[in-house]
């Protein structure tokens, strides 16, 4: 079967690899197909030559099994060579027939990394990886390395170094190369150019910006939630097919924020959710997002403690100014929440001043993480205030 390639994307790799270069860096805007167009292309390589060993990573297992993984299978499903029996669901292996095969790993693993040589390297969303893991990685490949990443980062980044090197072919795509964007998507994209710039220069146009008019300006990275920490709940957004289902541990001690990434994947059904909800919040009360009712009652009557966001007029904006108020800490495993917030900012007037209304993008898992701060802490301190108040009437 035959699969369908952004072009531009595709014809750039081999041209790179024709002229001897050893680092591809696919450089590009949100929805330029660079990843899925990278995994055909590498896919194909290792069926026409033989014992080949390619290495997928990412920075964290939660955010590979989420994305470049579920890819790969479903390229292999599409040209119809997929096999349960060639892929080992505990190591991420998979082998061909040839002798290639393809392990997927996180740099989370130090042990990978310094581990055993590979032919290829693919380091998917790379811009989240330090220098020195990268130098390891590479250090250890035999034949070539792959990068792609959206150049959301400042002109210090290692891999701005990285692309001045003469073994480097580096080229820029947009989702303009992308030929098979459904239109709500490309509308999508092209409504960041009125709202912030540098959201429009990274994520519309594929060009290096620092983002600017960021709504939380600062977060810890932590391990994970202390045990210490009593008050938790767990907040969901619903998505399903370009936007993801969010679902997060949401914990507060004092003046601490605790975001705690579940899972974020598109074209959840409902089944699926009620098993995520079930296996990874037990016991816990779930905030939800209030637009799918239906929803909202199909994973109620499975057994599930859910609770629909009760929203009013200006509740975005009052939930995000609480969240401003908590030291923001995000577990390591966390990296869609890293992103959102990474990204998720105040809108620009026509003049480009920035007004007091974020943009409605990168902003799932933060809603799901708002929902809780709206019910649990806004909602709980004005029902303290009016119990306080007809106490003194």
């Amino acid at each position: 079967m035959k699969i369908q390639v952004a072009k531009k994307v595709y014809k750039n790799i081999a041209l790179g690899l024709s002229q001897g270069k050893t680092i591809i860096s696919a450089q590009g805007s949100s929805r330029s197909a660079k990843t899925i167009t990278i995994l055909i292309f590498l896919i194909e390589y290792i069926l026409r030559h033989n014992n080949i060993r390619l290495s997928i990573v990412r920075k964290t297992l939660p955010a590979l099994k989420g994305s470049v993984l579920i890819d790969f299978k479903d390229i292999l499903f599409r040209m119809d060579i997929w096999n349960d029996k060639q892929f080992n669901k505990t190591e991420l292996i998979y082998k061909l027939s040839n002798g290639s095969w393809v392990e997927f790993f996180s740099t989370d693993d130090e042990q990978k990394i310094r581990g055993r040589k590979r032919s290829i390297l693919f380091a998917n969303e790379a811009n989240e990886l330090n220098y020195l893991e990268w130098q390891q990685l590479t250090m250890r490949t035999t034949l070539f390395s792959v990068l792609d990443y959206n150049p959301s980062f400042s002109e210090d980044h290692w891999i701005e170094q990285i692309n001045k090197d003469l073994d480097t072919y580096h080229f820029i795509s947009t989702y303009r190369d992308n030929p098979f964007l459904e239109q709500k998507i490309i509308d999508d994209i092209e409504k960041l150019q009125g709202k912030n710039k540098s959201l429009w220069t990274v994520y519309g146009l594929g060009l290096r910006a620092v983002i600017e008019g960021r709504i939380f300006d600062s977060y810890e990275i932590v391990n994970e939630i202390p045990a210490f920490v009593k008050k938790r709940w767990v907040g969901m957004d619903f998505g399903y097919t370009n936007d993801p289902t969010a679902i997060l541990n949401v914990a507060i001690h004092e003046s601490d924020l605790y975001l705690d990434e579940i899972c974020y994947k598109t074209r959840m059904l409902t089944n699926e959710i009620v098993s995520v909800l079930k296996s990874d919040c037990q016991n816990k009360k779930i905030i939800s997002e209030s637009a799918d009712p239906r929803l909202i009652d199909e994973i109620h009557n499975a057994g599930v403690n859910i609770h629909a966001v009760e929203k009013y007029q200006g509740s975005i904006n009052a939930g995000i100014a609480k969240m401003q108020e908590y030291n923001i800490k995000i577990t390591r495993r966390s990296i869609h929440i890293k992103k959102e917030i990474d990204n998720y900012v105040y809108a620009q007037n026509k003049e480009g001043v920035y007004i007091n209304q974020p943009v409605d993008e990168f902003n799932h898992a933060i809603d799901g993480a708002r929902y809780v701060i709206l019910m649990e802490i806004i909602g709980r301190r004005k029902k303290t205030d009016l119990r306080s108040l007809s106490g003194r009437i």
